[in-house]
C-alpha cells in the first residue's frame, strides 16, 4: 500500500512515517503543503493519504478536493491538532479524522478501516473525455504498459488510465495475472494460447486484441487454462 504524509511539520512527518513503518507500510512519499501533495497524487496515486489541515500555500481542506478530482480511489485520513474541522472533513468524503498526536491505537484502528475499504474496492476510476467514470474490475480485458502509459482495454474500448501494472497486480491479484514485463489478463476472460512461429499469445473472450504471452510466463498460463 502506498502512502502520501502531508505536513508542513518536519518531525510530525517523522514520526507518521516511523508508526506507519512499524505496522508494516514502508512505501512512503511526502509533501509540505496541499500544492506538492496535489503533484504527488498526479504522480502517484497513492492509496492513503494522511492530510493535515492548515499548511501554507494551499490548506488540506483545499487540496482534498482537488486531490479526489485527480485521484478518486485514493483514501484520504486528515491529521490535525484541532477537533473543529472534523465535520467539513467528513463532508468531504475522508475515510477517517485522526487528532494529533496520533496514538498508536488509533492509527491501527485507522489503517484497518482504509484495508478494508480497499480490499473491497473493485472499481477502477478513470478520465473518459470529460467524464470522470467508474468500472469493475470485471469489465476489463487486460491492462499493457507503453512507454509510461497504461492501456485498460474493456468494454469501452481502449483507455490510458494513470494506475501502473505494479499498483494493479497489487490490488486485484486474484484477479489478474501477469503474462509478460508489460502486460496483466482478467484471468476470468483467458480462454486460450495463439501459437506463432516464434511467440505465443493470450486469447481473450471479449476482444480480438492478444497480448503477448513471455517464455518465463507461459506455464503460468497454461495452468490457468486447465
Amino acid at each position: 500500500m502506498k502512502c502520501l504524509v502531508v505536513d508542513d511539520e518536519p518531525l510530525a512527518v517523522m514520526r507518521l512515517q516511523r508508526m506507519l513503518e512499524q505496522n508494516g507500510i514502508s512505501d512512503i512519499i511526502t509533501a509540505s503543503n496541499g500544492q506538492q501533495a496535489i503533484e504527488r497524487v498526479k504522480r502517484f496515486h497513492p492509496h492513503l493519504i494522511f492530510l493535515d489541515i492548515e499548511m501554507p500555500v494551499l490548506s488540506g481542506i483545499k487540496a482534498a478536493p482537488l486531490i479526489k478530482e485527480i485521484s478518486p480511489e485514493s483514501n484520504i485520513i486528515f491529521c490535525t491538532a484541532y477537533d473543529e474541522f472534523a465535520i467539513q472533513a467528513f463532508d468531504l468524503n475522508a475515510s477517517d479524522y485522526l487528532l494529533k498526536p496520533v496514538s498508536k491505537d488509533r492509527l491501527i484502528q485507522a489503517l484497518n478501516k482504509v484495508s478494508i475499504s480497499h480490499q473491497n474496492n473493485q472499481k477502477i476510476s478513470f478520465h473518459h473525455r470529460n467524464d470522470i467514470l467508474s468500472i469493475n474490475i470485471d469489465e476489463v480485458y487486460c491492462f499493457v504498459s507503453e512507454g509510461k502509459n497504461t492501456f485498460m482495454h474493456c468494454d469501452l474500448g481502449t483507455i490510458i488510465i494513470d494506475e501502473s501494472l505494479v499498483g494493479l497486480i497489487e490490488r486485484f491479484q486474484n484477479k489478474l495475472l501477469r503474462i509478460n514485463r508489460n502486460a496483466l489478463i482478467n484471468t476470468s476472460e483467458l480462454c486460450g494460447i495463439h501459437r506463432s512461429k516464434s511467440n505465443a499469445y493470450a486469447k481473450l473472450l471479449s476482444t480480438d486484441y492478444q497480448p503477448q504471452i513471455s517464455r518465463r510466463n507461459i506455464a503460468k498460463v497454461k495452468k490457468h487454462l486447465l
